[in-house]
C-alpha cells in the first residue's frame, strides 16, 4: 500500500524545465480502489507549466510540496485567480477549470490527486495541444479571428514548450 512517487521515472515532459510523475491503476493496483489518481509535477527554476484542464469533470486537489511561485486559475467567462504560492499551500481547481504554474527562483514542487482513475488532462498550449486538433476554418469563426490571426496563434501555440 505505499508507492514511490518521487521516484517514479518521469512519464513525459510537460514542457522544458517541468517534469510529471503520476500513479495510476496500473502501477500501484490499491489507488484503483479509491477512485483517485495522484501525480508529483516538478517546474525547475523559474518554470513555467502550460495551462492545462481536466476535460473529463475531474476535480483536482493541488499541495505545494516546496519551493514557491504563482499560480493562475481561469474559470468560465474569464473569471481567474491569481495567487502566490509557497510550501504548505493547498489549492482546488474545480471540474473544467484551468490553471497555469510559473516557479519561483528555487523551483516548485506540487503533489496533485485527482478525483478520477484515469483523467483526461489536455494542455492548451505546446505540440500536445488541443488547439491542434482544430481546423483553421473552426478556429476563426468560434473566436472571430482572421485566418493570418489564426495562423499565428496556432504557431505561437505549437512552439511555447
Amino acid at each position: 500500500m505505499v508507492f514511490n512517487l518521487a521516484g517514479a521515472e518521469a512519464e513525459r515532459k510537460a514542457t522544458v524545465g517541468v517534469s510529471v510523475r503520476s500513479v495510476e491503476e496500473s502501477k500501484f493496483p490499491f489507488i484503483g480502489q479509491t477512485g483517485l489518481s495522484a501525480s508529483l509535477e516538478t517546474l525547475c527554476s523559474n518554470g513555467v507549466r502550460s495551462p492545462i484542464y481536466a476535460a473529463d469533470s475531474s476535480v483536482q486537489a493541488i499541495y505545494v510540496v516546496s519551493g514557491s511561485g504563482r499560480v493562475e486559475i481561469v474559470g468560465f467567462n474569464g473569471v481567474k485567480m491569481v495567487a502566490g504560492v509557497k510550501v504548505g499551500h493547498l489549492l482546488v481547481v474545480p471540474k473544467y477549470f484551468v490553471i497555469g504554474k510559473e516557479a519561483g527562483e528555487d523551483g516548485m514542487e506540487c503533489f496533485s490527486i485527482v478525483t478520477n482513475l484515469r483523467p483526461v488532462i489536455e494542455e492548451l498550449a505546446g505540440k500536445a495541444s488541443v488547439w491542434e486538433a482544430l481546423s483553421e476554418e473552426v478556429l476563426q469563426v468560434s473566436f472571430n479571428v482572421s485566418a493570418d490571426f489564426e495562423k499565428m496563434f496556432i504557431s505561437k501555440a505549437a512552439n511555447s514548450n
